[in-house]
């Protein structure tokens, strides 16, 4: 049996404010967690950070099964990952690029980021072991699951069993 999960615009118009309490309190939450250890990061420095984990694992992520020893914290083989320019970076969060510019130089001097050979940046390998990653997912997790939880009650988000 296959879920599938969509959202409802009608009940996302009549529920706006707890649908975007919702995801505001998802990005708040990823932001304590990642500032709660020993990694001081801006938001800016976060959102930027971000785009660029996302940015490298948009290849594996399109594909239609994941390989088990990519699902968890292995390493990935570098021709899985996808640098990201400052450019593209500069687009995908509407900051301007010199803010960009000079965050993603001060992101590679804590060494959150590497150049990547092939252009673009990309965070080190071994970062989740490296900045002691694992744990935050959990409760990032617990959030996620209240939130889409409470949307599901309202009719926010559908779940369908195809």
């Amino acid at each position: 049996m296959t879920v599938r999960i969509s959202t409802n615009p009608a009940k996302m118009a009549a529920n706006w404010r707890v649908a975007m309490f919702g995801v505001a309190n998802l990005f708040l939450a990823t932001q304590r967690a990642f500032t709660s250890g020993d990694i001081p990061i801006s938001p800016s420095e976060l959102l930027i950070y971000l785009t660029v984990c996302v940015a490298n694992v948009q290849k594996l992520m399109r594909e239609r099964s994941i390989p088990d020893h990519f699902t968890a914290t292995a390493i990935l083989p570098r021709e899985w990952v996808v640098p990201i320019s400052r450019n593209a970076i500069a687009s995908a969060t509407g900051l301007p690029r010199e803010t960009v510019r000079r965050q993603v130089e001060r992101l590679i001097e804590r060494g959150l980021l590497i150049e990547d050979c092939r252009g673009g940046v990309t965070p080190p390998a071994g970062v989740i072991e490296m900045l002691g990653l694992a744990p935050m997912l959990e409760p990032l997790l617990a959030e996620f699951t209240k939130t889409a939880e409470q949307l599901a009650r309202i009719g926010v988000i559908e779940i369908h069993d195809d």
